[in-house]
């Protein structure tokens, strides 16, 4: 049985209503779990990266560690002592031809002193990974060090040692 008369409800009469938004907790909430999410598969990854890398970096500074005999204290020696390693702004820093000519002098007579005053030479391996040279200079009782990664001998300080600690080591 139909009935014939108009189907009337409120729908067809009011306009059609737009689903509820969202409230503001809600959406700090999704935010705050989404960066949670996000932080979560961030350190996994860096994770993994660091199981991966971390034993590629160790074994190339294995294979690219310089052997002993390839460092020449003497030689080394000489480049720190003629301001090869000091920056280029630095006051000590030989600038002219007549200077650079006279701390390539006074280098390599203070070297070959050095030399002839007994100067020791240590060398420290690191598990094979990277080494660490050190001259003590008998004379300037300075010590000297370099670290030996990548192939390269690079000189990193020199310190003043006291003289009661140069004897106690002998």
């Amino acid at each position: 049985m139909a009935s014939s008369t108009p189907k009337n409800s409120n729908n067809e009469n009011t306009p059609a209503a737009d689903p509820p938004q969202p409230s503001e907790l809600a959406t700090i909430g999704m935010s705050i779990v989404g960066t949670f999410v996000a932080a979560r598969c961030l350190a996994v990854i860096s994770r993994l990266a660091t199981f991966f890398a971390a034993p590629a970096l160790g074994f190339y500074l294995f294979t690219t560690c310089p052997t002993n005999e390839t460092f020449d204290g003497k030689k080394e020696l000489k480049r720190v002592l003629r301001g090869d390693k000091l920056p280029e702004d630095d006051p000590n820093k030989p600038k002219g031809f007549f200077q650079k000519t006279m701390a390539k002098v006074s280098a390599s007579i203070e070297a070959e002193a050095a030399a002839l005053a007994g100067c020791k030479v240590e060398i420290m391996d690191l598990y094979g990974l990277v080494k660490v040279a050190s001259i003590q200079h008998p004379m300037t009782k300075t010590a000297y060090f370099w670290l030996g990664a990548v192939n390269k001998w690079r000189f990193v300080m020199a310190k003043d040692f006291p003289e009661g600690e140069h004897s106690k080591k002998e």
